[in-house]
């Protein structure tokens, strides 16, 4: 149970499973777990690589920051359930961590590329309402750009296989 209130946050490949471990740390921390796909989803209902979800991504990003500090604010750890996967996003979350004065934990689903085409072929095929279409290509894709965390960047990291 965390001690004072802290910011949680994701990264791992697409379909590696962040919001499942999400809800278990929203339970067992406890913690308020913000969505931002589920948020993103059932306002406009919009795929992921769709020009005007980039548009509104930001915006609703920058509400679901202040609702978290809000909720840090009076005592109550949050989990950031979108995946911070560059090390530029990570930075920026520690950034305004920092400047709110709350420790940040970065929970890392480190898992073999097998086992997540495996999640995605499983969630694809379940087609659950609240999370984004992911197929191989995209699966694949990203892990071309994802930037796994390094011991530099100044975070709290568990890593979760």
């Amino acid at each position: 149970m965390d001690t004072e209130p802290t910011i949680h946050l994701l990264c791992g490949l697409v379909a590696a499973g962040k919001t499942t471990l999400a809800k278990q740390l929203a339970r067992s921390l406890p913690a308020v777990r913000l969505s931002r796909d589920e948020w993103m989803i059932r306002l406009y209902g919009l795929p992921y690589d769709s020009s005007e979800y980039v548009e509104r991504l930001g915006p609703c990003t920058e509400l679901l920051w202040e609702v978290a500090l809000d909720i840090l604010a009076v005592g109550s750890s949050v989990v950031l359930d979108w995946n911070f996967w560059s090390r530029g996003r990570r930075q920026e979350a520690l950034d305004r961590a920092n400047a709110a004065g709350h420790p940040v934990e970065l929970h890392w689903l480190d898992l073999p590329v097998d086992v997540v085409l495996e999640r995605a072929r499983r969630r694809l095929a379940a087609q659950p309402a609240l999370a984004h279409r992911i197929d191989e290509d995209g699966v694949r894709h990203f892990e071309k750009i994802f930037e796994p965390p390094t011991d530099d960047e100044g975070l709290r990291v568990s890593r979760h296989s």
